[in-house]
């Protein structure tokens, strides 16, 4: 096979998007702008009300550089400055959320070994054949800043999905051939919420998964036989389709929404958080089982508050009984395909 596309790899930039939350509702577009071309150009600016955020009415944004330095320069020196007497958090945006499409009931495909210069536009190009893809998106390493050498697909329609699978799988995109599959091997693209359990979208978040929790932070990190990190592939098939919800140990007693939010919002749609910081501890349910699964290898060890949390699944219960342990064994869910090895990580670009 050919290599395909490597000219646009090689052009393609890292784009320079940066998230920005805790921002006061006194807050503009333009005051926000003035505040971030002190790093540098700014390309654009938006700021949306956060709809997750219950107490205090805090609003976040997205805030794009021209060129990337700008961007780093930014991160490294307003992360935490104060705008209004509040604290602005800024991180990488690794999608914009105000301009994502909703993809739950969407087919969804898995795409590994991507060259390191593969990014989310590459990707997009790579699959714009199949007309009804939705959404394309590279996961990047948090700390790094680097590609984890993998991503996903969203398509509207099941047929593109079975076609994009059917004949990319084992095509060149850049340096390398990568490998297509479903997203998830037990629903075989079925889309999300179809043929699910009652308790699927009902139910306060519950139990711990991943083997015990509690008091300072909870389960251990999730690891496979081999005593590494668990790839996508044996996470996404630890627990049922219909459970979306993602337990985070190891928090300090004073973490709140505002510091998980812009981790889980890069990934998916948030649909409810549960702190229980006093505990260590919190449930955060996102859209999908597979945002879910893409949370927890990615987040896993993401550094809040000087404490790197701990990401298992949680359970979604339909009663409001007493929280329990819902374990997981690591080597349960071993990835049924042993050579589609994800190394796996997501958010900073």
């Amino acid at each position: 096979m050919n290599p395909m596309g490597m000219g646009s790899v090689a052009e393609a930039p890292r784009r320079a998007h940066l998230y920005v939350g805790n921002l006061s509702p006194r807050v503009t577009e333009y005051m926000l702008t003035e505040i971030f071309a002190v790093a540098g150009p700014v390309q654009h600016v938006k700021i949306i009300p956060d709809r997750n955020y219950q107490h205090g009415g805090l609003n976040y944004g997205f805030v794009e550089y021209i060129d990337m330095r700008a961007a780093e320069t930014a991160l490294q020196t307003l992360n935490g400055r104060k705008i209004f007497d509040t604290e602005i958090r800024v991180n990488w945006a690794y999608q914009g959320q105000q301009n994502k499409e909703d993809t739950t009931g969407h087919y969804h495909v898995f795409v590994g070994d991507l060259s390191p210069e593969v990014n989310d536009d590459v990707l997009a190009k790579a699959f714009s054949a199949f007309g009804t893809m939705s959404d394309a998106r590279v996961m990047w390493d948090m700390n790094s800043g680097k590609s984890r050498g993998y991503g996903f697909l969203a398509f509207r329609d099941k047929t593109d999905a079975e076609q994009a699978i059917a004949t990319m799988n084992g095509e060149w995109l850049g340096s390398r051939a990568i490998r297509v599959n479903w997203a998830n091997q037990k629903t075989q693209g079925a889309p999300p919420g179809g043929g699910t359990s009652p308790h699927a979208s009902s139910g306060p978040l519950g139990g711990v998964g991943g083997g015990g929790g509690g008091g300072s932070g909870g389960a251990p990190a999730p690891i496979n036989f081999q005593g590494g990190p668990l790839s996508y592939e044996s996470v996404v098939q630890q627990t049922p389709a219909y459970n979306s919800t993602v337990y985070v140990g190891n928090l300090v007693p004073y973490c709140t929404q505002a510091d998980l939010i812009p981790l889980f919002q890069s990934i998916g749609y948030l649909s409810e958080i549960r702190m229980q910081a006093d505990r260590g501890f919190a449930f955060v349910k996102l859209d999908t089982h597979e945002h879910a699964a893409m949370a927890i290898v990615q987040l896993q060890g993401q550094m809040v508050h000087g404490r790197p949390i701990k990401c298992s699944w949680g359970k979604d219960r339909a009663d409001g009984g007493t929280t329990q342990a819902n374990p997981v064994s690591p080597t349960a869910a071993a990835a049924p395909y042993g050579n589609m090895v994800c190394t796996v990580n997501q958010p900073i670009r």
